[in-house]
């Protein structure tokens, strides 16, 4: 389910090349934060594919590089959108230097994926949160599971950068998901990470 064809390749380069570019100018400080508008996605890929449209893991190459080349040592990557983000938990599943949520529609992508008890493993035991939200449940659980789950953990971790795979796809106008969330609900999530 992750068509490749002529170019694909450099135009997945040039997707993650501008998430790593932004995370650049903010850890320079150029910027207190960045938003990446690029397309393939990446929050799918894993270490030895791709998956769901997704060729390069575009968060976890930028954690990658933050790490490397700037020294970060601890590092959050928040996805909620509205498939599970199976990339950075199995590419991170034994760091315990990146702290890897998911909020997500139960059951939807991939399948058989993005449950409570995928925690991490090895030193990275703890290190992966999944919330798996039933259809439909909108603002509210959004907020609630914000609140009760993402905000403690990010405390706990102290993380020197936060990456969003930033899906709108948990959108009320999304044929194919359930979630039911509006611009106000991607505002207040944005606001109450940025408040850290």
């Amino acid at each position: 389910n992750t068509p490749f064809g002529h170019g694909s390749y450099d135009i997945a380069r040039l997707s993650a090349g501008g998430v790593i570019q932004a995370v650049k100018h903010v850890l320079r400080g150029d910027a207190r934060n960045a938003y990446a508008l690029v397309r393939p996605p990446g929050h799918h890929a894993e270490a030895d594919r791709g998956r769901g449209f997704c060729l390069l893991a575009n968060a976890a190459l930028a954690a990658q590089v933050a790490m490397v080349e700037h020294g970060l040592e601890r590092i959050a990557v928040v996805d909620w959108d509205v498939h599970h983000g199976n990339g950075a938990q199995s590419i991170f599943w034994e760091d315990p230097r990146v702290l890897t949520l998911s909020l997500h529609q139960d059951g939807n992508y991939p399948q058989n994926s993005g449950f409570v008890d995928e925690q991490g493993g090895g030193a990275g035991t703890g290190f992966n949160l999944n919330v798996p939200l039933p259809p439909g449940c909108g603002e509210g659980a959004y907020l609630h599971a914000f609140d009760e789950i993402v905000l403690p953990a990010l405390r706990a971790h102290r993380p020197q950068l936060i990456l969003v795979p930033c899906g709108f796809d948990a959108g009320a106008h999304d044929p194919l998901g359930r979630m039911m969330l509006h611009s106000d609900a991607y505002r207040a999530m944005t606001a109450k990470l940025m408040a850290l």
